[in-house]
């Protein structure tokens, strides 16, 4: 059994909503950031394939960050102890009554009757939804379900990089009989279809390999459309999210650092002004910790 390397340290809360943006931004495969519970503090880690290619990314992530902590403590890990170990970190999640569980917890975690469960297991590699970013659009989801209760046999919901399929498994738990999820990694598809195996009591949701602009190929366009994408990648391909919505239609954008709020909504206006004239917006923006979010609310002008 093959053996990799750790890095790990403890760090401030002051530093832990910068790092975690950073990684997110850069989609480093090496380093996150963890806290057991709210009460524990937050740990640095990195998975390496040696101690070379260790020091080097640490090197680096110091020329970002000059005030990471001097020591950091170096161990051997085994392949199949790393696969568990961020089970310790993942915890369920819950608004109203929508239920993230995860998929070993099955059995010792029971939702009130009447509950949307989603059972997941993405591993480290596309997140449980239990980022800031994610719960976003969960919470969007959540409110145009309640703004249109009788949406559930007609209305198209898209997750647009879908990542490990949170969001398109959560509509399909809420009620919603036409999800379809895509994400540019193949990867992401195979996790997400791993994922519709651990939730037999959801219809499966249409998963696609595909980016931005053969995702909505065709002229697909959402009643709901969730857009869980960071910043770098929302402003160059704006247009086919904007296409991508019906009219009285509703865009959610996340992903965002709450700096950049200002800049993605002004050019998400100013696109929705060129692409689409027939439409008037209402626009509302939240935010939790150090990201939010943005949802257009689309009317026939």
């Amino acid at each position: 059994m093959s053996q990799q390397v750790e890095l790990r340290a403890r760090i401030s809360e002051a530093m832990a909503d910068p790092l975690d943006a950073y990684f997110c931004e850069t989609e480093t495969p090496y380093w996150g950031i963890m806290q057991k519970e709210i009460t524990d503090p937050y740990e640095l880690f990195g998975i390496f394939p040696d101690a070379v290619a260790a020091q080097v990314e640490l090197n680096v992530l110091r020329e970002e960050f000059k005030d990471l902590p001097e020591d950091f403590e170096l161990s051997e890990i085994v392949d199949a102890d790393w696969q568990n170990a961020y089970k310790a970190f993942v915890k369920r999640w819950s608004d109203r009554q929508l239920h993230w569980i995860p998929v070993w917890e099955r059995e010792n975690m029971h939702a009130p009757s009447g509950s949307a469960v989603v059972y997941l297991d993405a591993g480290m590699a596309f997140g449980t939804g239990a980022h800031e970013t994610t719960r976003l659009c969960a919470r969007r989801l959540l409110d145009y379900l309640e703004a249109n209760p009788n949406s559930l046999k007609t209305h198209q919901v898209i997750d647009a990089g879908c990542g490990s399929g949170v969001l398109a498994f959560s509509a399909a738990a809420l009620g919603y009989e036409l999800v379809y999820g895509f994400d540019f990694d193949p990867e992401a598809i195979t996790v997400c279809q791993s994922n519709a195996e651990e939730n037999p009591h959801l219809k499966k949701p249409e998963f696609v390999a595909a980016d931005l602009d053969a995702g909505f190929a065709g002229g697909r366009q959402g009643d709901l459309v969730l857009a869980n994408i960071q910043t770098d990648v929302l402003i160059p391909h704006c247009t086919p999210l904007i296409q991508g919505v019906k009219t009285s239609g509703a865009l959610a954008l996340s992903g965002i650092l709450t700096k950049e709020l200002s800049q993605v909504r002004e050019h998400f206006l100013a696109e929705f002004a060129r692409c689409r004239p027939e439409v008037t917006l209402e626009v509302d923006s939240r935010e939790d910790g150090e990201w939010g979010d943005l949802l257009f609310q689309l009317r026939a002008s």
